[in-house]
């Protein structure tokens, strides 16, 4: 059922960057640097449920930050060089991760796709539904699997 639900979330992220035709409006290439990091964060999130990155709200918190820290990063390319602003942008996505007790690593993908090919306003909105998707579909992946798996454990533990 994880994989499943896995491969659900992964089919609804990638409509949501085709109606958004995100790659159109930033260079191709740049919803799959953005897939990537929520094919990874659900790859944590649904297949390995207790990891601690796993949690709900590391994820949110991760990757509003990047996707805010990045859009900020992209707006400093106007006079810093690439290189400086990538690195620049992942420093303190990380010290901001760190500071929250937010440690989710696939979200420095997304900020450094932001600098990387300037993503936008249009960004943050496809950031947001992704991790509204994520969050639905992890949300019934709690309900229906983990919730039985809990249940089951305490009943072979009374036995």
């Amino acid at each position: 059922m994880p994989s499943l639900l896995a491969g659900f979330a992964i089919t609804l992220l990638v409509f949501v960057l085709s109606y958004f035709r995100i790659d159109l409006a930033y260079g191709t290439g740049t919803s799959l640097v953005i897939f990537t990091s929520f094919a990874s964060s659900i790859f944590i999130m649904f297949l390995m449920p207790r990891s601690t990155a796993a949690k709900s709200s590391k994820f949110v918190k991760s990757y509003t930050l990047a996707g805010i820290i990045g859009y900020v990063g992209s707006l400093c390319l106007a006079f810093m060089p690439l290189a400086a602003v990538a690195g620049l942008v992942v420093f303190v996505l990380a010290l901001a991760m760190i500071a929250t007790h937010s440690e989710h690593p696939p979200a420095a993908t997304i900020a450094f796709a932001f600098v990387l090919f300037k993503v936008g306003i249009l960004g943050i909105l496809v950031i947001a539904l992704g991790i509204a998707i994520i969050l639905s579909v992890r949300f019934a992946l709690e309900r229906l699997v983990f919730r039985f798996e809990k249940t089951l454990r305490e009943e072979v533990k009374n036995i």
